[in-house]
């Protein structure tokens, strides 16, 4: 399946629109480390083939540093009641086939997820994978860096 995607400061998706403020970037700039980026949204549109409707689909969504770590996104309290990192994002998706799709289209499946609070030690590169079915379909390059003053 065919993935776009993007980063952008805000998205929503609404009637499987995506609305957006702040789109198309790719580097966090800080004034110093460590630092804390407020929030960011990754936004993507997945492409169904015909032949993949009415099947039930895992959308997946994590991020990974330049050496193919996975970072965290976040954190929860487990059943313990400890703190445990978020490592990943998403959920089951699955599109129907209207009467009026004809053999060869396709369906699209809008998906915005944000992240608050990201933390970050350095200067690094990063890459937001997204996964459909556990195979990774787009990559998304993030650099953070100092800014410039």
């Amino acid at each position: 399946m065919r993935v776009d995607a993007f980063l952008a400061d805000s998205a929503e998706v609404v009637n499987n629109k995506i609305y957006a403020l702040g789109a198309g970037w790719n580097t966090i700039f800080v004034r110093a480390f460590p630092a804390m980026h407020r929030r960011l949204t990754v936004a993507a549109v997945v492409h169904v083939p015909f032949t993949e409707t009415n099947v039930s689909h895992r959308f997946e969504l994590r991020l990974e540093t330049e050496d193919g770590k996975v970072y965290p996104i976040g954190a929860r309290r487990g059943e313990d009641g400890q703190v445990e990192a978020i490592h990943a994002m998403g959920g089951e998706f699955t599109l129907g086939r209207p009467p009026l799709l004809v053999d060869g289209d396709e369906q699209v499946a809008c998906f915005a997820f944000a992240v608050d609070g990201l933390r970050f030690e350095q200067a690094t590169k990063f890459s937001w994978i997204v996964s459909v079915d556990g195979e990774e379909s787009t990559r998304l390059p993030m650099r953070v860096q100092l800014s410039q003053q």
